[in-house]
């Protein structure tokens, strides 16, 4: 799904699930009892058996949990401050957050709400929810009923690629947040992505596939957002502008910035050593840089790895 930008979908869904526009919906029944009988983590296994059955009837494989912690701080994030976005309130996208919590892998983040965004709406006028009950619908909605949002949730349940899903999910008596990050683990680290006087360093393996390039994102760095502009962001993400691309020496590209590393050494058993002089590629002082690499895995060329480089 990663071409020249990854392109993600929000998933907008209020008390009465709206299949016309997919915008919050701020009526609801009167109030209900309801039980309430979950705790997060049986919640996070329903919904992980949720995914892999929609995987398996799809002829996928299952994908396992994964100890990525961005999903489920997202979903907390999001129910304590009343809104839907793939934003936080720190201003940060889905990969800066995967990164900071320790993520190295490509990452692609669907999210889904359940309840009002007036935080002083009288929640007693509300049904007690069904924790199990609300991400049942949910998953339905991105798998069946996701057309809104051109099935870039089913899309991403359903990428052959992946093979770890983060689950994040916070709920009230009567709201619910849920995270779905999904991520590959086709890359093992022995130096992570750093830049020391403008030079590029990177070491690794990969678990399996051909690795191909190094291809540079960028972002301004993150500010505050409120409630509000976090509604207003757009219902997908990206990983901001293209900056370039790292290539084997003597290697040539038309039409895009590139440079030649100084050093590319891959091995036949998936090691690799890349060192790249990239001062002509980091146009901007500060901001976020996001490393992605490119590899050859199945015979498809895919980025394997998104890792976010702050530079304050």
């Amino acid at each position: 799904m990663l071409k020249n930008s990854v392109v993600l979908f929000t998933f907008l869904l209020g008390i009465i699930i709206s299949s016309a526009a997919c915008l919050p919906v701020t009526s609801a029944s009167p109030v209900a009892t309801g039980p309430i009988v979950s705790d997060i983590e049986q919640l996070t296994q329903y919904m992980l058996d949720l995914i892999n059955k929609d995987r398996r009837d799809n002829g996928l494989s299952p994908v396992t949990l994964g100890s990525n912690t961005a999903a489920q701080e997202h979903a907390e994030n999001m129910l304590a401050n009343y809104y839907i976005s793939h934003w936080d309130t720190d201003g940060l996208k889905p990969y800066m957050r995967y990164t900071l919590a320790g993520g190295v892998s490509i990452e692609a983040e669907n999210s889904a709400y359940h309840g009002w965004y007036d935080i002083d709406e009288d929640a007693e006028r509300y049904e007690i929810i069904d924790p199990e009950e609300i991400l049942k619908q949910l998953q339905y909605n991105m798998v069946f009923d996701d057309a809104d949002s051109n099935w870039g949730h089913r899309d991403t349940i359903l990428d052959k690629m992946s093979k770890k899903v983060n689950i994040g999910i916070a709920y009230d008596k009567h709201r619910l947040a849920l995270v779905q990050q999904f991520e590959g683990d086709y890359i093992t680290f022995t130096q992570l992505p750093a830049v020391v006087n403008g030079k590029l360093f990177i070491s690794g393996s990969l678990n399996s596939g051909k690795l191909y390039s190094v291809h540079v994102y960028y972002d301004s760095l993150p500010e505050s957002l409120n409630q509000q502009q976090l509604l207003d962001k757009p219902k997908y993400y990206d990983l901001g502008e293209e900056i370039g691309y790292i290539i084997p020496p003597k290697y040539k590209m038309e039409d895009i910035d590139y440079v030649n590393a100084s050093k590319w050494e891959t091995e036949i058993n998936g090691s690799f050593i890349i060192e790249a002089n990239i001062n002509s590629l980091f146009k901007y002082p500060t901001g976020v840089y996001n490393i992605c690499l490119i590899a050859a895995v199945n015979n498809e060329m895919v980025s394997i790895s998104n890792y976010s480089l702050f530079i304050r």
